[in-house]
């Protein structure tokens, strides 16, 4: 089995949905624990892309960026890209996945915020993939077909992994991975503009995760073997940060930066979907969801 797979973060400088005190203080400081979580924890990547999502003002972060990142961590090459800040992460996913869809077999999609904390985590991502005959997309949680994301499946953390035979049959479909075309800047007089338009992004996050079952696979999530702790504030509470999935597992795999503090506050979700007892859908049964729209759940 090959395990020739290329890791690619996005990186964001500007304004964020999520505040964070190391952050505000240093805006380089999720940069810095990225590294320092590559140097950490051992893993098996062929390339790493630490993509830069960026604006004008920011130009001037850039000779800084070259001197932060190494060249290699644990002898893997490290490649840094800069684009224009269009369709957020989705789109600088498409954007690197398009320049390199035909020399590697795995391609692993990571937000700046978030962070793999498991020896070999990689390696674990690769066979729990290739566990299912079908499996398009393995994410951190599954959200099933309900009213509210128009009965489409999809990945509730769009963190994850595909082969690049899924990624090229929804590449081919849809000419790109699912992602806006819009220009998103942070720069004062547009930032209310600008946290408008990602808090509009659910809309691509739906059509992200939905796209491979639109190419004919299933999506997966890592609930049989870890937790995870998501960035989501407790529904009418915002001094509760962070939501924990999967609580029944006793170890992390994919954490918000929230699990580097001291002391964190966090929530656990009890929707059906996301209990030890929850039987997630098979393709046929999400694509019938679908059609008929019919919700997973009466809740």
């Amino acid at each position: 089995m090959k395990n020739n797979s290329c890791y690619i973060i996005n990186f964001w400088l500007g304004e964020r949905r999520y505040e964070d005190s190391k952050h505000n203080e240093d805006i380089f400081y999720f940069l810095k624990k990225q590294i320092e979580c590559l140097q950490n924890y051992k893993h098996n990547l062929t390339k790493i892309i630490f993509n830069f999502n960026i604006i004008p003002e920011h130009y001037s972060y850039i000779p800084y960026i070259f001197e932060l990142v190494p060249k290699h961590i644990q002898g893997v090459e490290i490649e840094i890209n800069f684009r224009e800040n269009i369709g957020i992460s989705y789109g600088a996913w498409s954007d690197n996945f398009a320049k390199y869809k035909n020399e590697y077999d795995y391609f692993i999609f990571n937000e700046d915020d978030y962070f793999f904390i498991q020896n070999n985590w990689d390696s674990y991502l690769v066979n729990k993939f290739n566990s299912y005959d079908d499996c398009g997309y393995l994410c951190m949680f599954v959200h099933e077909p309900q009213e509210w994301n128009n009965f489409r499946k999809h990945a509730g953390s769009s963190v994850g992994i595909a082969s690049t035979e899924s990624l090229n049959k929804v590449f081919s479909k849809f000419g790109k991975l699912p992602s806006n075309s819009h220009s998103i800047d942070s720069t004062p007089e547009k930032l209310k503009v600008a946290l408008g338009e990602y808090e509009n992004t659910s809309q691509v996050q739906i059509d992200f995760g939905f796209a491979f079952l639109e190419a004919g696979f299933n999506i997966y999530d890592v609930r049989d073997d870890y937790c995870i702790l998501f960035q989501k504030h407790f529904p009418g509470d915002k001094t509760i940060p962070a939501a924990k999935f999967f609580e029944w597992n006793s170890s992390f795999l994919n954490v918000a930066p929230f699990y580097f503090e001291t002391k964190y506050w966090y929530w656990s979700s009890y929707d059906p979907e996301f209990t030890k007892s929850h039987k997630p859908s098979s393709y046929k049964e999400a694509i019938n969801f679908y059609n008929n729209k019919i919700p997973y759940y009466n809740v």
